[in-house]
């Protein structure tokens, strides 16, 4: 466990306020360096302490003993990651709404008095977004890349090479038995001179038509 000491005497510029403000920025996606910005301290330091609470999350995590002095870092840190996550959920739900169409464009609700009944009627009138592929194309390539991602390969080239891998199985398969302990018992006669030399396998036949 990396251990992170301060110096003795200088005040902690990791107060709540800032805490605050860090959660606030990664909460709506901002970048490291901004939710720095936001909470008035540079990156590096901002760093340092996710880093530290990181570290003393993970070691409590092991069962080993947590230092007080850790407290506020390990709140950082796990607050932070929690905000994280919750945006990129967020994020991931708009795109997959996109790609099917159900993404609220706009909202509008209009009451007005049934001229039959006399009663009040409420309309919710809603406008969706057209559904886009590319959204789905997006969430494709990243969450399998290996088969949407710009590296994949075609299903052509996948079934050829499925093909020629069979093909080579099958033929190291259908491979005659009797060759199969053919060079061990060259070795031997090589070893032994005066060894009568290896039988080997009689030519097939060939029949005219």
């Amino acid at each position: 466990m990396r251990t992170h000491q301060r110096r003795p005497g200088r005040p902690s510029l990791l107060t709540p306020e800032r805490v605050d403000a860090v959660v606030r920025a990664s909460a709506v996606g901002a970048a490291t360096s901004l939710a720095a910005e936001a909470a008035g301290v540079s990156r590096a330091t901002l760093a340092r302490w996710m880093a530290r609470g990181r570290d003393a999350a993970e070691a409590r995590e092991e069962g080993e003993p947590g230092d007080p002095r850790d407290d506020a870092y390990v709140d950082l840190f796990r607050r932070v990651e929690i905000a994280r996550a919750r945006m990129a959920t967020q994020a991931l739900a708009r795109v997959l709404q996109a790609g099917a169409g159900s993404l609220v464009l706009e909202e509008r609700v209009r009451t007005y008095t049934d001229p039959v009944t006399g009663q009040d009627v409420e309309e919710r009138q809603v406008r969706y977004l057209r559904p886009d592929w590319r959204a789905a194309a997006w969430w494709l390539a990243r969450v399998f890349p290996e088969h949407y991602g710009p590296n994949a390969k075609p299903w052509d080239q996948i079934l050829d090479e499925f093909t020629a891998q069979e093909l080579h199985h099958e033929h190291d398969r259908s491979e005659p038995t009797e060759l199969s302990g053919l060079a061990d018992r060259l070795r031997l006669a090589q070893a032994t001179p005066d060894a009568q030399p290896p039988e080997l396998p009689s030519p097939v036949p060939v029949t005219s038509a």
